[in-house]
């Protein structure tokens, strides 16, 4: 598989740089390209592109057409148009964008809405779902706080040709026990806790 490479771009071609001995708090909003090679705090607004140098911090709620980041995120971003994280880019924080790049090495903890829907806001991630779900492009089954089981039921439903499950085997339908994924408990034939 061939290694992703983002394009690196030339700082003569941005506008504006806040340099690494810059260490800005509030809310930023620019028409022109900006690149952050210091600190900044707070709320970055534009339609233009922003880059993150590799030794800059940037805790703020992130929007803009392109963000393309070497350095170090802490915030939700979105980008209009693309986010680029290269392999020295950390990011906490979701991101919502319609094309997302990452190089080999970065990081990245939090969620990635590309399907272009509303942003739930800071901190507001969609709740994980508790069924598997396949994905159909890569043909692979994702659980999240949930067992997978796939078990037969002890007895078969009547009319049904399946013959019932052999001793020792897991027995009945998931949830069945009382908790997710754990095989029911069957209880001896005979005193106190046969069939009648």
């Amino acid at each position: 598989m061939a290694e992703v490479r983002i394009k690196d771009i030339d700082e003569h071609e941005i506008d504006t740089i806040l340099a690494e001995d810059i260490d800005f708090e509030g809310h930023l909003t620019f028409k022109k390209p900006l690149m952050i090679k210091g600190k900044f705090k707070g709320e970055i607004k534009s339609a233009s592109s922003l880059y993150i140098g590799e030794k800059a911090f940037v805790e703020a709620t992130t929007e803009a057409g392109v963000i393309s980041s070497k350095g170090r995120h802490k915030g939700d971003i979105q980008g209009h148009s693309r986010v680029e994280l290269f392999s020295t880019a950390q990011v906490d924080g979701d991101i919502t964008t319609p094309d997302f790049i990452m190089e080999s090495g970065c990081k990245f903890n939090g969620y990635c809405n590309m399907s272009g829907g509303p942003h739930p806001g800071p901190g507001k991630h969609a709740a994980a779902p508790a069924q598997p779900q396949s994905s159909p492009a890569s043909g692979t089954t994702s659980v999240q706080n949930h067992q997978a089981v796939q078990q037969r039921p002890s007895q078969p439903a009547p009319g049904s040709s399946l013959p019932p499950s052999p001793p020792g085997q897991p027995t009945g339908q998931q949830g069945q026990a009382g908790q997710q994924g754990q095989p029911n408990q069957q209880r001896p034939q005979g005193q106190g806790g046969g069939q009648k």
